[in-house]
């Protein structure tokens, strides 16, 4: 096996300025008929470098019953309709929560716009296929399988930046986004879930979205065997996620696709699904303490808003639970030795990833370390600011500094030590973004331009080529040809190197 180096330049670009596709009103409109029932898309025309593209949009197809009501806090249940169903719009994010809720305006400005509505009935998908023939003997087209991020707190699979018209149309791959429940609605840590991988229900939702591709995308012309999961943050997390786990019968996709997040370098050694800290907040924050007939149930008879109103009010934050199947212990040591999905792996982070995070600490080092490295020596806190020295010869400002540690040890290092481990089982491609455009940087005055440089997410709208035609170069263009490129390449044939050189 062999790790290659993939050098490549980032585009720091707003998720909410995009290049929409020119909807056209084409002649007929595309159809599927599905084991659950039959759904309705629609054509789009997307301007090529010498012609006219197309891609059928089936957007908000159910893959799952409403996990609404009584069904609130359950895995994923299988659902199915009788009348054709129009799949012509994007539905609601799941319930998103945005703590500490000081940061709220901002993060959402941010990471969140347009703001979507947001719902319990939100377990859908959708899928962005070339309008061209195919056949199931020999020409079905790769799948691209995004998962969002948002810290599983919060995100949704209908922003803008993550439209698949221009990917699909241009690379003739198929690229399926999907919902999944984050926060309590996604990972409720309570005692009376005794069935401890139904406390990772926003992972199961993930499977759910595997398990339909499997059994239907060869009705949109997709490749069941060519299979390649792929997110950002969080949902690069939830990508090493389903890497890490077990899989008895082999993954069910072929290739996998890492963007500024991993999981198998948190320190997490062995299980703990005993704390329950959160959900006791949660419970005295709703007053359910010592409801009847249980707080649980309490609980899940509260109107969403309140769920989601007490989450933000008291920062009260809910992780997974580790249960060996969906989420494993000790990551690290398991893919070092290899017990990990056999399949080839691209992984990179981007070259200021850390500025949305450590920017605002401004020239407040003390109280950056008592957030993120509350248990280090002061010792240890010398040694790493001497490693990133301030001045001419070194970084410009404080800023600079933090912003290059946390970038550092949140990013760039996790992402090589996954690589370093990866390589001696798998194909293990490493990349890093940095590039950045004048008409892509974020128009915010609490956030200077000056600290932006190449921050996180802001390499999604090149991957997607989402980005905005008021203003953009041809470096920019290129950039976003060579990086969809490499992805679908790479989704084609994952054994083959994603970019010559």
């Amino acid at each position: 096996m062999y790790l290659n180096s993939v050098a490549v330049a980032l585009l720091t670009i707003l998720a909410q300025a995009i290049c929409d596709p020119v909807d056209d009103a084409l002649s007929v409109t595309p159809t599927a008929t599905l084991a659950k029932g039959v759904i309705r898309g629609t054509t789009t025309s997307i301007a090529g470098d010498s012609t006219s593209l197309a891609v059928n949009k089936f957007l908000g197809i159910p893959f799952a019953t409403p996990p609404v009501g009584s069904l609130r806090f359950t895995p994923p249940k299988p659902t199915s309709w009788a009348e054709p169903k129009d799949a012509k719009e994007f539905k609601s994010a799941c319930i998103q929560v945005f703590s500490p809720l000081s940061d709220r305006n901002f993060t959402e400005a941010v990471f969140n716009t347009p703001t979507p509505n947001e719902s319990e009935d939100c377990l859908y998908l959708n899928v962005f296929a070339p309008k061209k023939p195919w056949n199931l003997s020999k020409s079905l087209f790769p799948v691209l399988y995004w998962m969002y991020g948002g810290a599983m707190k919060f995100g949704n699979a209908g922003q803008p930046a993550y439209d698949g018209s221009n990917f699909a149309a241009l690379e003739d791959v198929i690229v399926v986004s999907v919902n999944y429940r984050t926060n309590v609605f996604g990972f409720p840590m309570a005692p009376a879930i005794s069935n401890i991988t139904e406390r990772n229900l926003g992972l199961l939702d993930q499977r759910a979205g595997l398990d339909w591709i499997q059994r239907n995308i060869e009705k949109f012309g997709g490749d069941k065997t060519r299979i390649t999961v792929f997110g950002e943050s969080a949902g690069a997390y939830s990508t090493d996620i389903l890497l890490t786990s077990a899989w008895p019968n082999g993954s069910p996709f072929s290739s996998a696709i890492m963007e500024s997040g991993s999981y198998a370098y948190l320190p997490i050694p062995n299980c703990n699904n005993t704390d329950y800290r959160a959900w006791q907040s949660l419970i005295d924050a709703l007053g359910c303490t010592n409801a009847s007939p249980t707080p649980f149930q309490c609980v899940k008879e509260k109107n969403a808003s309140d769920v989601k109103t007490a989450q933000e009010f008291w920062n009260i934050a809910f992780g997974q639970a580790c249960d060996n199947i969906t989420y494993v212990s000790d990551p690290r040591l398991r893919r070092e030795r290899g017990e990990f999905a056999q399949v080839p792996v691209i992984e990179g982070s981007n070259a200021q990833d850390g500025s949305y995070y450590a920017f605002r600490f401004g020239n407040n080092t003390e109280l950056y370390f008592q957030t993120y490295f509350k248990t280090m020596t002061q010792e240890w806190r010398n040694k790493i600011l001497e490693a990133y020295p301030l001045g001419t010869e070194g970084r410009v400002d404080n800023v600079t500094r933090l912003i290059q540690i946390h970038t550092d040890w949140n990013f760039h290092c996790p992402a090589t030590f996954n690589a370093d481990s990866s390589t001696k089982f798998v194909d293990t491609y490493r990349y890093l973004f940095n590039a950045t455009f004048p008409n892509t940087r974020i128009r915010d005055p609490r956030w200077s331009e000056q600290y932006q440089g190449a921050w996180h997410t802001s390499e999604i709208p090149i991957v997607f080529s989402t980005y905005p035609r008021e203003g953009f170069t041809d470096e920019e263009r290129r950039l976003s040809d060579t990086m969809r490129h490499a992805w679908a390449s790479f989704a084609r044939d994952p054994k083959q190197p994603p970019l010559e050189g």
